[in-house]
């Protein structure tokens, strides 16, 4: 029975090398609206993933435009996923990563993708942070 529950076991073992670790329940809470030429964008995809090679300097949250496409790669490690209301806002959380404290953000609507970035120590207030009004 030994046996059969370590060879159950080892592939568990082995699947967590590879993965971002979180701490506990801490949770920063995210909120924000997202607009195309003034008016709300509904039922945009907005992503949200931790960034590990990026450093904010400041607290605005704006489009990432950059020669760089490093500076804002989504890796496949998105932490948060929703989509935009009818009035173009967002609410969600995601767990605090303890390897770093930088996000970027991906929305999507249609074809079109836009990246956003950063929240960061800067703007992120006992756990909380207002990307604002967002234009996609």
């Amino acid at each position: 029975m030994k046996k059969i529950l370590l060879v159950a076991l080892t592939p568990l073992l082995f699947s967590s090398c590879n993965k971002d670790y979180y701490e506990a329940d801490e949770r920063i809470i995210v909120e924000g609206k997202i607009t195309r030429n003034n008016l709300p964008l509904q039922n945009a995809e907005v992503r949200i993933y931790p960034v590990y090679n990026a450093s904010p300097s400041s607290s605005i949250i704006s489009e990432i435009i950059s020669g760089n496409s490093y500076d804002y790669i989504d890796d496949g490690y998105t932490i948060a996923k929703t989509y935009t209301d009818a009035a173009g806002k967002i609410k969600t959380s995601i767990p605090r990563n303890i390897n770093t404290n930088v996000y970027a953000i991906k929305v999507t609507s249609a074809y079109n993708t836009k990246f956003y970035g950063y929240i960061s120590h800067y703007n992120t207030v006992n756990y909380y942070v207002n990307l604002g009004n967002l234009t996609f």
